[in-house]
């Protein structure tokens, strides 16, 4: 994956600013991560069901229902902290920071 930068991090929240942290365009920004992901445990889930690992399956099944369960309420939060950000952000300096060339600095 690409590394992010305070380019694309400004970017991302002028979209999420545009389309007001709704869920499709958050999903279709994500989409080719949530692809790999899924990609990647039906695999896992697939070789577990081929050896008869029905345990090993149940502990991956139940880790991604909880890992979805998180990540579904970190959204539900985000959500409902969105009309704030949206009032204690500055915006000039996000649209000047999305144009301007990615940053060098390391990351701490």
């Amino acid at each position: 994956m690409k590394t992010i930068n305070d380019r694309i991090r400004a970017k991302r929240l002028l979209a999420a600013r545009e389309h007001k942290f709704r869920t499709v365009p958050f999903l279709r920004a994500n989409a080719p991560r949530y692809t790999a992901y899924s990609v990647l445990i039906v695999a896992t889930l697939l070789v577990l069901a081929f050896y008869n690992l029905w345990t090993a399956f149940g502990f991956v099944v139940s880790f991604l229902f909880g890992g979805i369960c998180v990540y579904l309420r970190w959204f539900r939060a985000q959500r409902s902290v969105w009309p704030f950000a949206m009032r204690v952000i500055n915006w000039d300096s996000v649209q000047k920071l999305s144009e301007d060339a990615p940053s060098t600095y390391p990351p701490n």
